[in-house]
């Protein structure tokens, strides 16, 4: 009869082999699998740990509306729950998904130091547009003055004054530094998607993604994400619209 000190060491013994499928599998499907790509479609609410978005700021900048998405608090610093992130991030996806099948234009906002690459990065993902650098005031409001002198003239009528067109949805990567845009964005009844971390209130944007906005990776994972499901609209769209095309050749083909 085996002691229980030798059935001890027999389990964990089974413990530390790891099944036949993990030894059989090659090492470079693992390592694939283990960096694979985020997408709006393998989201977890691992990954965004590990992206740091669960850290929010110090307990003294804490805006209370924000309550709601606080898991508590660690060392001074608010804990955002991740599974708000989650299910608001997938929100967000969607609509940018939804208005880039529609043929809307989006426009995508990040203007803190070490958010220019990424901003760029997200808005050519998707045939975007970008602001890296500073918000300009007028540029909604007075879209005409700001943009219109940077605008190519018409050819057909270089007289007449260029034409200058309006963003569909804004994805706002800061929203603290960036009050005016949103201000200008509500004027003009543009719906926002932004990150709101724990000293911002999220009532005062129409998405809100309750995450960590001082974590560059972080910041970088959500545009991807974003700008990754705007991608896939936009690609059902050019789908859709050259199987109408092809339909309609054939149509006056017959004819």
């Amino acid at each position: 009869m085996q002691s229980r000190a030798a059935i001890l060491r027999e389990s964990l013994r089974a413990r530390q082999v790891p099944p036949p499928s993990e030894v059989k599998k090659p090492i470079w499907r693992a390592v694939a699998e283990a960096a694979e790509p985020v997408t709006p479609y393998n989201l977890s609410i691992g990954r965004l740990m590990a992206a740091g978005l669960h850290l929010g700021h110090s307990t003294s900048l804490w805006e209370p509306a924000t309550l709601p998405f606080i898991f508590g608090t660690r060392q001074g610093i608010s804990i955002i729950n991740l599974e708000h992130t989650l299910v608001y991030l997938r929100r967000a996806c969607n609509v940018a998904r939804q208005v880039a099948y529609r043929g809307g234009s989006i426009l995508f906002v990040g203007t803190r130091p070490g958010f220019q690459d990424l901003t760029i990065e997200a808005a050519r993902r998707c045939e975007g547009y970008h602001v890296s650098g500073k918000w300009i005031p007028g540029t909604l409001t007075n879209a005409q003055q700001v943009l219109g002198r940077h605008a190519s003239p018409d050819p057909a009528d270089p007289g007449r004054l260029p034409k200058t067109f309006k963003p569909d949805l804004i994805v706002l990567l800061n929203p603290l530094e960036n009050r005016i845009a949103i201000q200008e964005a509500q004027l003009n009844m543009i719906p926002i998607i932004a990150i709101t971390d724990t000293d911002y209130d999220p009532r005062r944007v129409t998405y809100p993604i309750p995450a960590n906005d001082d974590s560059i990776r972080g910041v970088e994972l959500v545009a991807k994400v974003i700008s990754t499901a705007a991608q896939d609209g936009w690609m059902r769209r050019k789908q859709l619209l050259d199987k109408a095309n092809k339909e309609t050749r054939a149509r006056w083909q017959n004819q």
